[in-house]
C-alpha cells in the first residue's frame, strides 16, 4: 500500500514541476498539497528512503529547468513561491523523520521453556554450520539456542517492532515511534534490563571516498604488491584459492556487485550463496553503500591480468550491518545479528571492516578501558564466534593519528584477528589505530596492505585506497585460502591452531609493537609450520615436511610442490642403502606404514619429475 502512496507522490511531484514548465501556478500549489499530505503518510509510518526520493524529483527537476531556460525570467515568481513550499515541506519532512523512529535494546533474562533443543541443532542451524562444529569438536551449546519465541511475540503484541534479535547475547533490538512504550516492556517478567541504543536519522548524510585510478599490471595486475608481501601467491600457486571455503562479509552495503565485471564468476559460478541486510531488511543491497563493494572486490575480485583478490575461489554471504548515515550503538546489535546469521548459515571466515568507537550520542561513547573484548556486545560476540570455529578478521581502525588513538570494538575481542595496516615497504600505515587492548594483549596481531591498497571501483575498473578496511579482507581472503590449505592436507585446522601458526610466521612474532603486532605474516613460512594431527616432526625443509606416529608408526610426507609429478614416488632407505618403503605420491600429503621400522636412522627420498631430494630421519 505504501509503496503506492511513494509512487503517487513522486507521480504528482513530478508532474507539478511540469506545471512549473508550463507556469501554470495555481496546479503547482494545488498538486504540492496533495504530494505533502501523502509525505506526511508515509514520513508516519517511516516506509520511504528521503535520499532516493530526493534523487528522482532532482534530476526530474534539473531536466524541467534545462527545458525551460528561456522562460527563467516570466516564471521567476513561481519558482520562488514553489521553492519556498517545497524547502519547508523537505524540512518538516526530514524533522519527522530524522525522529521518528528509537531503538531500544532489550536484555532477557533466560531462555526458560523454549521449543527448541539442543538435541535437535538442525531446527535452528545449517549442516554446513553442524559440521564445523564437528570438525573442531564444538557441542551445541545454550548459546545457540534462538530466543523464546514466546518472550519476542509478547513484546510485539504491545505495538512494538522487533528489528533484529541476538540468540548469543539472549537480547533483541526494538524499533518504534513511541519512547513511551518500553515502559511496558520493562514490566515483562522476563525482561532483564532495556536501554536505549539510536534513533533513526534520515536526515543525515554520507560521502563516499573516491579512490585513486590505478594502472593495472600483468598477471595479478595491481593487486600483485599486496598479495606477495605476505608470501599469499604461494597458496594460490599451489592451488588454494578459497574453493570450498565460505566467508561472509559483515559491511555497509555491496554497490553494484551483482552487475560488476569484477564479479561475474562469482555470480556465473554461483558463489554468490545469498544477502541479509540487519539495516533495513526491504532494502535493495546493491543499491546501498559501496564500501562492502570495496572490499569485497579485495576478497573476490577476479580480472585476470588486471586484478586478482585473494580469495578469488570462495564462496561469499553478503550481509550488511552498518549504517553510513549515523553511528548509533544499536549498529553494534546489528552486527551481533550479521556474525550470528553468518555462523547459522556455516560461514567458515568472516571479514568485517567495521569499528565502533564513539557516536553521535556520547553518552554511548566507549572508553579505552571498554576496549576489553567483554564489554562492547559486538566484541562479545566475535569472541563466541570464534569460539564456535570461524575465522573472524576485523580491521584494527584508522585512529592511529587521531585523538581516540587505539583500536575499537569488536577489534578488541578475544580469539580473532584484528588487522592493522601498512604500507608497501612494511611500514606502519601513518593512520592505523593503535593497541594493545586495554587487558594488555598484542592488538593488532598482524597487518597487510593498509596504505594505497589495490582494489576494484564500482565499474570493475582498478584503482586504490587507503584504510584498514581494505587490509582486513587482504587477510581475510589469504586465512581463507591457508584454511583451504590446512583441510586439504590433513593438518589441524582448528582457530587457536591456524591463528597460532600465522602469529609465528609473522615478521615481529618475537617483539610485537603497539601497532604492527606481530607484524606481517609469512603464509608459506606458515604452511610449512602447520603441525600434523598426531605425528611429530622428525625433519622440515622449505618443501617438505616429514613426520613420524608412534601410536600407529606411520611416516607422514607432506610435500609444497606446485604440483605433484605423475611419476613422482616416495621410498624409505635403511642407514645402510636397503630400500625398505616405495610408494607412489599423489598428494601433497602422504602416509606410509612403518610398523617394520625400528629405531634408528633412515634416508627418504622423494623422487619425480626429474627432480630427487633426500632426507635423513632420526626415530627415536
Amino acid at each position: 500500500m505504501f509503496d503506492l502512496v511513494l509512487v503517487l507522490s513522486v507521480s504528482l511531484f513530478c508532474k507539478c514541476l511540469t506545471y512549473m514548465y508550463t507556469t501554470n501556478t495555481s496546479q503547482i500549489y494545488e498538486t504540492l498539497v496533495v504530494v505533502s499530505k501523502m509525505s506526511y503518510i508515509l514520513m508516519f509510518f517511516n516506509t520511504y528512503d528521503v535520499n532516493s526520493l530526493l534523487n528522482i524529483v532532482s534530476l526530474y527537476m534539473t531536466n524541467c529547468i534545462y527545458k525551460k531556460q528561456k522562460l527563467m525570467k516570466s516564471t521567476t515568481t513561481s519558482f520562488q513561491k514553489v521553492g519556498l513550499l517545497l524547502v519547508f515541506l523537505l524540512f518538516c519532512g526530514s524533522s519527522v523523520l530524522a525522529t521518528s523512529g528509537y531503538y531500544f535494546y532489550v536484555q532477557f533474562a533466560n531462555k526458560k521453556n523454549s521449543p527448541y533443543s539442543l538435541t535437535k541443532p538442525s531446527d535452528y542451524l545449517s549442516a554446513r554450520a553442524i559440521e564445523r562444529r564437528v570438525q573442531h569438536a564444538i557441542g551445541v551449546d545454550s548459546s545457540d539456542l534462538p530466543i523464546n519465541p514466546s518472550y519476542l511475540s509478547q513484546v510485539e503484541n504491545l505495538g512494538i517492532h522487533v528489528h533484529n534479535r541476538s540468540k548469543w547475547m539472549n537480547g533483541a533490538t526494538v524499533l518504534l515511534s513511541d519512547s513511551s512504550k518500553m515502559n511496558l516492556v520493562r514490566v515483562l517478567p522476563f525482561v532483564k534490563w532495556v536501554k536505549y541504543s539510536g534513533k533513526v536519522d534520515l536526515a543525515a548524510s554520507g560521502s563516499l571516498k573516491r579512490a585513486k585510478m590505478l594502472e593495472p599490471i600483468a598477471d595479478y595486475g595491481s593487486a600483485v604488491a599486496q598479495i606477495n608481501q605476505m608470501n599469499g601467491k604461494y597458496l594460490h600457486d599451489l592451488g588454494y584459492r578459497g574453493k570450498g571455503i565460505v566467508i561472509g562479509v559483515l559491511d555497509a552495503g555491496f554497490f553494484n556487485v551483482n552487475k560488476n565485471p569484477a564479479f561475474d564468476s562469482l555470480n556465473l559460478q554461483g558463489r554468490l550463496l545469498g544477502t541479509k541486510d540487519f539495516v533495513n531488511p526491504n532494502s535493495n543491497i546493491y543499491a546501498e553503500d559501496a564500501h562492502g563493494a570495496d572490499v569485497m572486490s579485495i576478497l573476490s575480485g577476479n580480472l585476470p591480468g588486471s586484478f586478482i583478490g585473494t580469495a578469488p575461489d570462495a564462496s561469499y554471504w553478503l550481509i550488511r550491518t552498518e549504517n553510513v548515515l549515523t553511528e548509533y550503538l544499536v549498529e553494534t546489535d546489528f552486527w551481533c545479528s550479521g556474525i550470528e546469521f553468518a555462523d547459522s548459515v556455516g560461514v567458515d571466515v568472516v571479514n568485517s571492516s567495521l569499528g565502533y568507537t564513539k557516536f553521535n550520542d556520547p553518552i554511548m561513547d566507549y572508553s579505552y578501558a571498554d576496549m576489553n573484548g567483554e564489554v562492547s556486545r559486538a566484541s562479545r560476540c566475535a569472541t563466541l564466534a570464534a569460539k564456535k570455529g570461524i575465522i573472524v578478521c576485523n580491521s584494527a581502525g584508522n585512529e592511529g593519528n587521531k585523538t581516540w588513538h587505539y583500536i575499537g570494538a569488536p577489534g578488541d575481542a578475544k580469539g580473532i584477528i584484528t588487522v592493522g595496516g601498512v604500507d608497501n615497504a612494511g611500514a606502519s600505515s601513518v593512520f592505523s589505530s593503535f593497541g594493545p587492548s586495554s587487558d594488555n594483549r598484542v592488538k593488532p596481531e598482524v597487518c597487510s596492505m593498509g596504505t594505497s591498497t589495490a582494489l576494484l571501483s564500482t565499474k570493475g575498473l582498478p584503482v586504490v585506497g587507503d584504510g584498514t578496511s581494505y587490509a582486513a579482507p587482504i587477510m581475510a581472503g589469504m586465512m581463507t585460502c591457508f584454511l583451504q590449505a590446512a583441510r586439504s592436507i590433513n593438518a589441524p585446522s582448528s582457530t587457536d591452531v591456524l591463528l597460532k601458526t600465522i602469529y609465528e610466521s609473522a615478521s615481529n612474532y618475537d617483539r610485537p609493537t603497539a601497532q604492527l603486532g606481530y607484524g606481517i605474516p609469512d603464509f608459506r613460512a606458515a604452511l610449512a609450520k602447520l603441525p600434523f594431527f598426531s605425528a611429530k616432526k622428525i625433519a622440515q625443509t622449505s618443501n617438505v615436511a616429514i613426520g613420524f606416529d608412534f601410536s600407529d608408526r606411520s611416516i607422514y610426507i607432506r610435500l609444497f610442490n606446485n604440483k605433484i609429478s605423475t611419476d613422482e614416488h616416495v621410498r624409505v632407505y635403511s642407514a645402510t642403502g636397503i630400500m625398505l618403503l616405495n610408494q607412489p605420491v599423489v598428494e601433497h600429503e602422504t602416509i606410509l606404514p612403518a610398523s617394520n621400522l625400528c629405531t634408528g636412522v633412515y634416508v627418504v627420498n622423494i623422487v619425480g619429475g626429474g627432480q630427487s631430494s633426500s632426507h635423513k630421519v632420526v626415530i627415536n
